[in-house]
């Protein structure tokens, strides 16, 4: 996107999708860059917050997507598959982080790998300090490395964006575990002037019920998921019950059907609505078969021979909220009953291995969680010792460990230079305004993409990647659902004369009138299309998305590279095509000069007698197949104001024909027999006799 699209943008409150994302990313910054095609940049937009882009493209909760206000008029953007798609592209071996600052001369201890040391360690680096990571395991990536399922997250992936890290002169010593091998205070005695502790949640919680630690076959969710994760599989029983709700819980289940469980079945104390697993994987669990009994809690592992043959269960009903905010399940009298299994998994949660640093650093009680005295500051009650991610806020998600370290990385910067550490800002309130009926109504509905994912067949028989990554029509088709939230119109009251063209011509009825007869156009509901811009008879209406006078400018730009003979095309970025499409229309048809536009209703009929100006012979405008159109109403708009186009042209002593205004095809650019039928035409006419005389009398 060029810098105009987001002209006056810093003074704007962000977009409800970037205050959701913990790390603040600019959602719709990259989500635009990838409806215009600009694939690289999206990539570098994303890449400049996230230093694990691909991870949280499989495997991010994406609070984004709930934020999301197309949400509420059809389904939220696929934000994480689009972040998949700009970060898997080959375009991603161009990008290079900068090379760090000058050397600060601090070296910096970074205890454990997963994506809070990563990200830490990542950002100190940049910053010009000396970082070495310390992780007990022999490899590095923590939870992302022996708590997630290939299927999920391969390994070659997350062994890139390590890489990529590393690259920055990053030192790795492993199997270091601290607490054991190493200690906090060993690390100051080594020179290291700051230590940032994220050791993560590795540790398994405990039912706590008869028969858990005496029966073969009771397994603890992390030491399963750690095992297949290292090729040390544990052999699965037929028939295994997972308890738990969250991820841990689904990827146990669907892992266990893929080393050849004949049966999985989920036990969750609470219902649906209140279960903490995405609803994604939920729908990939039950999609493969496995089966989830809600309001169900487990009161005994039974056994036979000192193995598990059963498990007794409970019904429950949901009380009042607890303290999680969710609803606390209560036991059902007399609805015991009991459950054949020959393998259990625990998945209730995990919580830190805190007994490791609890003779240097506090550490909470009950939770078992390092205390730090701010969670934006991240600062623990040891001098020059840091600490966040799970090992502070326990089980979370990739991204909020990812911020987690970034801000740690912050403060470890100021702490070092002798600053005082800054209580880094929360994360903006996220907008909760909702879009009127009427609006909700008026706004075209475009269906959300569906990624591409292995036949239910193949996944069982291994750990192959279930998703796929989206392909470039179906990610910038889904990218040209976004609403531009807070790139809309904005009115200049001083120049306003209410004549109401703007409320008459908006598609979605946003522009009203208050009481002292002033128009307001809401920022949150404005779609950003342009129309009331380019009717307003006095120009007191701004767009902040492509602002009006870019277009002039590009369309000069495009035009003035030619020397000879040139025709201008505006194709509407709505279309279903693709940059194999541009790039056989460049090679073609090389004097035609491309601009690409968010539809033809932005373009004014000054626009068109500029490029005449400019030299053009010619000017084609293609639009979107009226399907894909956001606002297929104003396509008559469009008509009308090119048929006076061409009377003016006609005015100035030129062919009408040399304007021409087709549609593109369901597929492509423009239909070939239609475009070579136009360019015969243009090519009759001869060249632009304004460009004659401008060469003839450079004084014009």
């Amino acid at each position: 996107m060029n810098n105009a699209a987001h002209k006056d943008a810093d003074s704007m409150p962000p977009p409800p999708c970037q205050s959701a994302c913990p790390i603040l990313t600019d959602v719709r910054g990259y989500v635009q860059h990838i409806a215009e095609r600009r694939f690289e940049e999206a990539f570098v937009e994303i890449r400049k917050h996230n230093p694990l882009p691909r991870v949280c493209g499989r495997i991010c909760t994406h609070p984004c997507e709930i934020a999301c206000k197309r949400g509420q008029v059809d389904e939220p953007i696929a934000i994480a598959a689009l972040k998949r798609f700009a970060a898997d592209g080959l375009w991603k071996e161009q990008f290079r982080a900068l090379p760090p600052s000058a050397s600060s001369g601090h070296k910096v201890a970074v205890v454990g790998s997963g994506p809070a040391g990563l990200a830490a360690a990542h950002d100190l680096a940049l910053l010009g300090h000396h970082v070495t990571i310390f992780e007990a395991l022999p490899v590095l990536g923590g939870m992302l490395r022996v708590g997630v399922p290939e299927y999920r997250l391969p390994k070659d992936v997350l062994d890139e964006e390590i890489q990529a890290i590393l690259d920055l002169g990053i030192e790795v010593k492993t199997g270091l575990r601290i607490g054991k091998e190493i200690k906090l205070s060993d690390l100051t005695k080594q020179g290291y002037k700051a230590v940032f502790v994220a050791i993560g949640a590795h540790k398994d919680r405990k039912l706590g019920i008869p028969g858990e630690d005496e029966l073969d076959g009771v397994v603890p969710a992390v030491s399963f998921l750690r095992g297949v994760n290292q090729e040390q599989s544990p052999k699965v029983g037929n028939r295994v019950a997972v308890i738990g709700g969250g991820n841990t819980a689904i990827d146990s289940a669907r892992c266990a059907l893929r080393l050849g469980a004949g049966a999985a079945h989920i036990l969750y104390r609470r219902d649906l609505e209140e279960m903490p697993a995405s609803q994604e994987e939920i729908e990939e669990a039950i999609h493969e078969g496995i089966k989830i009994a809600y309001l169900t809690s487990p009161l005994e592992i039974l056994g036979k021979d000192g193995k598990v043959s059963a498990l007794r269960c409970i019904n429950n009903e949901l009380g009042e909220p607890d303290a999680s905010g969710r609803r606390s399940p209560k036991p059902v009298p007399g609805s015991e009953f009991t459950l054949t299994v020959d393998m259990v998994i625990v998945a209730i949660g995990q919580a830190p291995e805190s007994s490791l640093v609890a003779d240097e650093l506090r550490v909470s009680e009950r939770k078992k969680r390092i205390i730090v005295k701010g969670p934006y500051t991240l600062v623990t009650t040891q001098p020059g010792v840091f600490a966040g991610g799970d090992a502070v806020t326990g089980p979370a998600t990739v991204v909020e460990a990812i911020g987690a370290g970034k801000r740690a990385a912050i403060s470890i910067d100021h702490y070092l230079k002798g600053e005082s550490t800054p209580a880094v800002e929360p994360a903006k309130e996220i907008e909760k305004a909702r879009l009127c009926p009427s609006i909700i109504e008026k706004t075209t509905k475009f269906a959300r993409c569906t990624k591409p994912s292995l036949p239910l067949k193949e996944r069982l028989r291994g750990f192959r990647e279930v998703e796929s990554v989206l392909s470039e029509e179906l990610a910038t088709k889904e990218a040209l659902r976004c609403l531009h939230c807070h790139l809309g119109a904005s009115v200049n009251t001083d120049k306003c004369v209410s004549c109401l063209n703007c409320v008459m011509v908006c598609p979605v009825g946003v522009p009203v009138t208050n009481k002292m007869g002033e128009i307001t156009i809401d920022r949150f509901t404005c779609q950003a299309c342009g129309m009331c811009a380019l009717e307003c008879p006095v120009q007191a209406i701004e767009i902040r998305f492509h602002p009006g006078g870019e277009l002039a400018k590009e369309i000069e730009k495009a035009v003035s590279a030619f020397q000879d003979s040139v025709v201008l095309g505006l194709f509407d970025y709505h279309g279903n095509f693709n940059q194999s499409h541009l790039s056989s229309l460049r090679k073609n048809y090389p004097n035609i000069a491309p601009v690409m536009v968010f539809g033809l209703r932005r373009i004014d009929t000054s626009d068109v007698l500029k490029a005449f100006e400019c030299g053009a012979d010619a000017v084609l405008l293609v639009g979107c197949p009226a399907e894909m159109d956001p606002f297929p109403e104003k396509r008559e708009s469009v008509k009308r104001r090119m048929a006076h186009a061409s009377a003016l042209l006609e005015a100035l002593g030129l062919d009408r024909r040399r304007l021409h205004v087709v549609d593109m095809p369901a597929r492509g650019l423009i239909e070939e027999e239609r475009l070579v039928e136009i360019m015969r035409t243009i090519a009759g006419l001869g060249p632009n006799p304004l460009r004659e005389r401008a060469a003839s009398s450079p004084n014009l």
